[in-house]
């Protein structure tokens, strides 16, 4: 009877510990995936407004893609939102894989991605790319925003690629 009695007020007190930090993953990963949903919307969009409530509009975000390295707010806006405003008509990005890893107020956020894209102008075709992306987050007065992006195409498995 005894032994019972110590294993359940063990079991209590490592629910009563523990439930606070498994309920503040739950609600930061729920947050993380609402941010996910609002970049893409902000990409599809071209949106600076809507960017700029989930990155943190610092002169030390960075944004590394395949034809360039973005750093600061401001060249994130012009030369990724910019781009992607001017450059397509219309812009369908959607995402799928996706893996957050939580380092306290940090957070690494992974995922594979689709976009299809018409061009703008006089020649509209339409295009599609995939590939994939990490992105930096950091949780700042109680709001995870985005500090850094990474993306490239995807894997290449070829004996002599990839290199």
């Amino acid at each position: 009877m005894k032994f019972k009695m110590i294993k359940i007020s063990l079991i209590t007190v490592l629910f009563c510990t523990c439930w606070p930090i498994i309920a503040q993953q739950s609600s930061d990963t729920t947050e993380i995936h609402q941010l996910l949903e609002d970049y893409k919307e902000s990409i599809n969009r071209a949106d600076t407004t809507l960017a700029k409530t989930f990155w943190f509009t610092d002169p030390e975000v960075s944004f590394i893609h395949p034809k360039g390295h973005e750093k600061g707010w401001e060249e994130v806006k012009k030369g990724i939102y910019g781009m992607f405003g001017n450059r397509f008509s219309k812009r369908d990005l959607k995402s799928h894989t996706e893996s957050i890893t939580m380092y306290g107020d940090m957070a690494i956020l992974e995922f594979y991605w689709v976009f299809d894209a018409t061009f703008s102008g006089p020649d509209p075709d339409q295009m599609q790319s995939k590939g994939r992306e990490t992105q930096v987050l950091k949780k700042i007065d109680g709001t995870w925003r985005i500090v850094h992006v990474h993306y490239s195409g995807m894997p290449k498995t070829g004996e002599r690629e990839g290199f």
